[in-house]
């Protein structure tokens, strides 16, 4: 900052992977509690269930950053090189990985007792919600979370291609809301329904708030008042999430109760800058992806081992949860790593000016020796 728009937001990667391990934290919460393991504090008291809040997270951070990052792009070239670049950041991963888990389940590994069908598979690759009898989630659960940004990329790329500057707000909340009157019009219970009328797309433009206040403020700023501010904001954001333990509300209202809060903790986290952040936990924010995509086939491997091995019922739950987390979280980031980052070099070689964007300054050196400098 200080006149100049950052290139890097350590706090904000780091913010990134926390979200993530809420996420990672949530499903085993629930997966205990599918198999109806009693005694969990943490199931009981609601904390397992909060752990979605870290999708909201993700989805502010969204909102913000392609408000930071597109300042000075506009016109058709630059809407085209943000679609393709985000269209090759999301896609390429998330069929690998869902192809493995559509391989696992013809193989009668994985989801034995699901029955799907040809087109719920094609849309799952394709990140089109269809009903699965249960919701409109794919194949790969959490993918349902990245029908959402894809919507957003695209209504945003509108935004570019139309050299719209101070109006980009404006627009993506109008064209929302045109989408929303659309999918009003469409059959109940189907995908564009689904897709066009929920409410938590409201948490993207959230994030775009934050990021044009941000770009607005004084050039000189106090890095004191900056930190305050940002621990307030924490602070906030926290104990908002931490009351809707008291209460339950609707789905509907998710943006509210989950949005705000987590927006709160996400503009606090771009208040901090270019302070820098432990390395490791930046590297957690690069691999975030990762982490996101790969902990449920973990997570399905330990529901497997539920059924199968009674003395894991006997351990302590809450223990249980923290514990196949952290495991949970160190295995799946090693995939980044080893598949997402090598995946994402080699797209770039091949795409030039529209190759998507990844980090890793964690492991710019060679692999295996920078892991061991990290170890060691």
């Amino acid at each position: 900052m200080d006149g100049q728009q950052d290139s890097k937001l350590p706090s904000l990667q780091v913010l990134r992977g926390i979200a993530a391990i809420l996420v990672v934290f949530s499903h085993y919460a629930m997966l205990l509690r599918v198999h109806g393991i009693v005694g969990s504090r943490i199931i009981s008291s609601g904390l397992g269930n909060l752990g979605a809040c870290g999708v909201d997270i993700f989805f502010a951070i969204s909102g913000f950053i392609f408000i930071y990052t597109t300042v000075n792009k506009k016109g058709a070239k630059d809407a085209w090189i943000f679609l393709v670049r985000r269209v090759l950041r999301i896609f390429p991963l998330y069929w690998l990985w869902t192809s493995v888990l559509f391989l696992l389940w013809l193989a009668g590994i994985g989801l034995q007792i699901h029955h799907y069908s040809a087109l719920y598979i094609a849309s799952s690759f394709f990140l089109f919600p269809y009903y699965n009898g249960e919701n409109f989630h794919p194949l790969l659960g959490q993918g349902w979370t990245l029908a959402f940004e894809m919507l957003f990329y695209l209504v945003f790329f509108w935004a570019v291609f139309f050299k719209l500057q101070r109006a980009r707000i404006v627009f993506v909340a109008c064209a929302f809301l045109v989408l929303a009157a659309i999918g009003s019009l469409t059959p109940s219970g189907g995908g564009l329904r689904y897709l066009f009328t929920n409410s938590i797309v409201i948490e993207f433009l959230f994030g775009m708030v934050c990021a044009e206040i941000l770009l607005r403020l004084p050039v000189r700023r106090n890095p004191f008042w900056n930190r305050a501010i940002a621990t307030a904001l924490f602070f906030v954001g926290a104990a908002a999430l931490l009351c809707t333990l008291r209460f339950s509300f609707p789905g509907s209202l998710r943006f509210v109760f989950y949005g705000l809060p987590g927006v709160c903790i996400a503009f606090g986290a771009t208040l901090l800058g270019s302070t820098p952040a432990p390395r490791l936990l930046v590297f957690l924010g690069d691999a975030s992806y990762s982490i996101y995509l790969v902990h449920s086939f973990i997570a399905m491997a330990y529901g497997l081992a539920l059924r199968h091995f009674a003395a894991l019922h006997r351990l302590q739950p809450d223990a249980t949860i923290v514990v196949a987390s952290l495991v949970t979280i160190a295995l799946s980031s090693l995939t980044y790593p080893l598949i997402e980052r090598p995946m994402i070099q080699a797209i770039s070689r091949r795409k030039g000016a529209y190759a998507p964007r990844v980090g890793g300054e964690f492991f710019r050196a060679a692999p295996a020796r920078r892991f061991w400098q990290w170890a060691r």
